[in-house]
């Protein structure tokens, strides 16, 4: 009997979603463009890299591919002391072709887009050099967007410290934003185990 509760407690341990890591996010250091004023589009281009410390919410391949995320068309809706963007899109991409360069924003976006969606943020400076963004994010599309399940595809947030100051803001670019993408929940994979698979475990 105590064979068979061990058997039955093994077998539902492995029918459950894989444990996630506490922490799952695109970890993103970038330059970004600002409108003029509001009903103009902010644009941000940058590069990804979680340095091998926290996973991301998709395996990458990091040793063989570049992974850029690019925030564009992000319309500014309300000037302010905080300013509202909506009706953006978000792209993460892979390249393994073109090093990214921020001169040539391009250079971004050449590689092919594992997933896309919608953004929308609200922006704020709390010093003149110094502010934040806070966001929301829902995948739609990329070649990867299978790989989350429907749930997991809505509902991400977006953070990111912002900063103005010359020694972290290349030429051209309004300011540098460091931040990450998160799913509200870490992702658990959508695919189940079989029973013949638990069996074969054992």
């Amino acid at each position: 009997m105590k064979k068979l509760l061990l058997m039955i407690a093994a077998v539902g341990l492995a029918l459950a979603p894989a444990a996630a890591s506490a922490q799952q996010y695109f970890d993103f250091n970038g330059q970004t463009l600002l409108p003029a004023g509001p009903g103009g589009d902010l644009t941000m281009v940058s590069i990804v890299d979680n340095g091998g410390v926290i996973d991301p919410p998709l395996p990458l391949d990091f040793a063989n591919f570049q992974y850029t995320l690019v925030v564009s068309g992000l319309t500014l809706i309300t000037d302010g002391a905080a300013q509202f963007y909506s009706g953006g899109t978000i792209t993460l991409y892979e390249d393994d072709g073109t090093p990214a360069d921020f001169a040539n924003m391009a250079t971004f976006m050449d590689g092919t887009a594992l997933l896309v969606g919608s953004v929308s943020l609200q922006r704020q400076m709390f010093l003149p050099s110094l502010g934040s963004v806070a966001g929301d994010v829902d995948w739609t599309g990329g070649t990867r967007l299978s790989e989350f399940a429907p749930a997991d595809q809505l509902g991400w947030k977006f953070f990111s410290s912002v900063s103005n100051r010359s020694t972290v803001t290349q030429p051209g670019y309004d300011e540098n934003w460091d931040g990450k993408t998160e799913p509200s929940e870490p992702v658990v994979e959508t695919e189940s185990t079989s029973l013949g698979e638990v069996k074969s475990r054992f």
